[in-house]
């Protein structure tokens, strides 16, 4: 009875592991669930037994890829990136996956390529927006990076730190006041948003409203901004 039982366990630890016996779309779903609950090795197991099956199997390389990025695996993902658009190069999702594992690596070049053509064949992926927004913002391209934020909006983008980023540009260009407000609804979504109270302070400041400024200063600081102290040092302690 025991040795029976012991093959039976082995026999479930194999279903559980690595799916024997399943087909590769049940291996992906598989692998999904995993992701679900943060098991990306896992997730990369399953997934990796569902090419063994299908060498050309877009979705399984490109949820693998975004299993690889959770564990910062990032060359791995790009490598995985790579096989899902050489088997479908019509399917934006590979594209925009790339890139931000790309982005991570800070290949921004290389990303801006991948979002521009994720845009290129799905014209509302919002998040394309605003992560090729941020790297646009990152190299002082304001006129387009408020472009990409404002049409990421227009399609409906909830996204507290694209509120953040567009706020901090307009902040940069002398708009304190469009600034303010992109950095309340920032608030709004994200109620302990530190760095959002840090720049709405810094806001307020700039247009000489240091009362209210200081005030949000200090609840960035008490959200754990470092910034904020040396703020409040130069702007509230006088």
């Amino acid at each position: 009875m025991v040795k029976r039982l012991g093959v039976i366990g082995a026999s479930l630890l194999c279903f559980v592991i690595v799916g024997c016996g399943m087909t590769e779309e049940e291996l992906v779903e598989k692998g999904r669930a995993q992701m679900d609950v943060e098991n990306y090795v896992g997730a990369i197991e399953l997934f990796d037994r569902a090419i063994a099956k299908n060498n050309d199997n877009f979705t399984a390389y490109n949820a693998r890829g975004v299993a690889l990025i959770r564990i910062d695996k990032l060359a791995e993902a790009i490598t995985s990136f790579n096989e899902a658009v050489r088997i479908d190069s019509s399917d934006y999702r590979a594209y925009y996956n790339r890139a931000n594992g790309k982005r991570l690596l800070e290949d921004d070049e290389g990303a801006m390529l991948d979002y521009d053509k994720a845009i290129e064949i799905k014209p509302d992926v919002t998040d394309a927006y605003v992560n090729r927004g941020a790297i646009l913002a990152k190299y002082n391209e304001f006129d387009r990076a408020l472009f990409d934020f404002e049409f990421a909006l227009r399609l409906g983008a909830t996204n507290p730190l694209l509120y953040l980023n567009k706020g901090k540009i307009e902040l940069r260009i002398n708009n304190p006041e469009d600034a303010i407000f992109d950095f309340k609804k920032a608030i709004e979504m994200k109620e302990d948003f530190g760095e959002a109270y840090y720049w709405l302070g810094m806001a307020e400041i700039a247009r000489d409203n240091r009362t209210e400024g200081c005030g949000y200063l200090q609840s960035a600081s008490s959200y754990g901004i470092e910034d904020a102290q040396e703020a409040i040092a130069q702007n509230c302690l006088q």
